[in-house]
């Protein structure tokens, strides 16, 4: 059991970056405002992106290359579309996961700053551990979080099971066609489980993997930790949702609209169900999980953009110097959002999901043509099934992304 648990790595890295806005707060707020009208979205979604990150994790793992690496090689529209999407990463999403981030320490620390502020001390005090090294340390702690995280989680939804239909309530919202029910759908739909740039960091995790050498991390071994962290995510994705459901929509409580008090909501949902003795480690454990998260975010994002600008300019064999310049150049955007743009919190974490569908039909390609280039032997190519499963994704996926064009400009 040991052995199995010190062989994850990527996977749970990914479960680790996956659980945050989009399950603690997009997947809440589905079951809080429609019950498990979505539950077939998150599944839905979640199977039709996986075989983009099932590509990323063959091409990493067989080729010892990130997929940076593969876009660099595919061309100058392979890189553009992965520039705008590390661009989405390290501003508006991180920007998003900062401020649930923060929402949890107003809540469990009682703060008496807002929101948008206690974001940007995240955001730098995450940049000075990064920028000192101790990541690496912090690192080492999140496959124990996450793993903790999601343990207390399926207790609670377990316990969450017989409260629902309690009363003779309903377990599904009458949902009626509107704007507003559109925006939600796109908008959990773009970070469920995952944006599709997490692709891209699972390449690089699993290159790191592999070349730790401390345990076998082979072909075989790649696909076994990504199935183990995908489900995870899944799984605990549908747990938040069934959670929603049993306290917040059969009680009729209104979901809030700040960072803060949507964090009192949130964990009063786990103390409702378990009990208040667990509010401690919930809490805690809620704000290393979500903290690891941005510093995940932030140490990635800036490295792989680092990375594609040295294979733009033909640097593809030496070290980059640009992560701390580009550290720097994301806690100052992220600082101007927080401070000039953000006006809701519900809306900006809609929008920041959302966004996730411009880059993502995209990116799902270009993953594909990585796996089927001459990089990758033919043994190692996708089976047939696979490949229409994956173009059934892009072809769903691109029409998400149409649909958040027309919803925000037209």
């Amino acid at each position: 059991m040991t052995r199995w648990f010190a062989s994850l790595g990527p996977g749970l890295m990914l479960a680790a970056a996956a659980i945050g806005v989009s399950h603690l707060v997009q997947a809440t707020r589905a079951g809080a405002d429609y019950g498990l009208s979505f539950i077939w979205l998150i599944i839905l979604i979640s199977v039709l992106k996986y075989p983009a990150f099932r590509f990323a994790v063959d091409y990493a793992s067989v080729t010892n290359r990130s997929l940076v690496h593969a876009y660099s090689r595919l061309g100058r529209a392979p890189i553009g579309w992965l520039l705008v999407s590390f661009v989405v990463d390290m501003f508006i999403a991180t920007s998003a996961v900062s401020l649930v981030t923060a929402g949890l320490l107003i809540s469990v620390f009682d703060l008496p700053i807002s929101g948008p502020h206690v974001a940007i001390g995240v955001v730098v005090v995450s940049a000075l551990v990064l920028l000192n090294g101790k990541y690496s340390r912090a690192e080492r702690l999140i496959k124990v979080l996450v793993v903790s995280f999601s343990v207390l989680t399926i207790i609670a939804m377990l316990v969450a099971l017989p409260l629902l239909g309690g009363e003779g309530r309903d377990l599904f919202a009458q949902v009626s066609p509107s704007r507003g029910l559109a925006v939600f759908v796109i908008a959990m739909a773009g970070w469920m489980p995952m944006p599709m740039s997490g692709s891209v960091f699972l390449s690089s995790w699993a290159c790191q993997k592999k070349a730790l050498g401390n345990h076998p991390f082979d072909h075989k071994s790649a696909v076994a930790d990504l199935r183990f962290g995908w489900t995870l995510t899944v799984v605990i994705a549908i747990s938040f949702a069934i959670m929603g459901t049993a306290i917040l929509f059969q009680t009729d409580r209104v979901v809030p609209t700040n960072a803060g008090a949507f964090a009192t909501e949130l964990l009063s949902v786990f103390t409702t169900l378990i009990g208040g003795w667990s509010y401690p480690l919930i809490a805690l454990t809620a704000i290393a999980v979500m903290w690891s998260t941005v510093l995940a975010l932030m140490d990635v994002v800036p490295r792989v953009t680092a990375r594609l600008i040295d294979c733009m300019t033909g640097r593809t064999e030496t070290a980059s110097t640009k992560y701390s310049a580009l550290l720097a150049v994301q806690v100052i955007g992220i600082t101007l959002i927080m401070l000039l743009l953000l006006q809701s919190f519900a809306a900006f974490i809609d929008f920041a999901t959302s966004t996730a569908f411009v880059t993502a039909p995209a990116l799902a390609y270009y993953n594909y043509r990585a796996v089927t280039s001459p990089d990758v032997a033919s043994h190692y190519k996708p089976a047939s099934f696979l490949i229409v499963w994956h173009w059934t994704g892009i072809t769903a996926l691109s029409v998400f992304a149409v649909a958040f064009i027309l919803e925000r400009f037209f």
